[in-house]
C-alpha cells in the first residue's frame, strides 16, 4: 500500500469529511485531477507515441471520469 500512495497523483485527507457534501467535493476534486492527467496521456499517446489505440482507450476512461464529475458539479450545485 504504501508504493501504491506513493506513485498516486491523488492525496488522501487525513481529515474526516465535516458532510456528505464535503465528501462530494472531494470525490469531485480527484475525478477532476484524473481527467487533466488522462488529457496529457491522450495528447502523449496520440502525438508523441503515434500508439492511436491507446489514446483511443484512454479518452473512453477520460470520458467516464468527466462523465462523473459533471454528475457530482450538479448535484453540488
Amino acid at each position: 500500500m504504501a508504493e501504491f500512495i506513493h506513485n498516486t497523483s491523488l492525496k488522501e485527507d487525513a481529515g474526516k469529511p465535516k458532510d456528505t457534501a464535503d465528501m462530494f467535493k472531494n470525490l469531485l476534486s480527484d475525478h477532476e485531477q484524473i481527467v487533466r492527467e488522462l488529457r496529457d496521456d491522450v495528447e502523449k499517446c496520440d502525438e508523441e507515441l503515434k500508439d492511436a489505440g491507446t489514446a483511443d482507450f484512454l479518452t473512453g476512461l477520460m470520458e467516464a471520469h468527466e462523465a462523473m464529475a459533471w454528475m457530482l458539479r450538479k448535484y453540488l450545485s
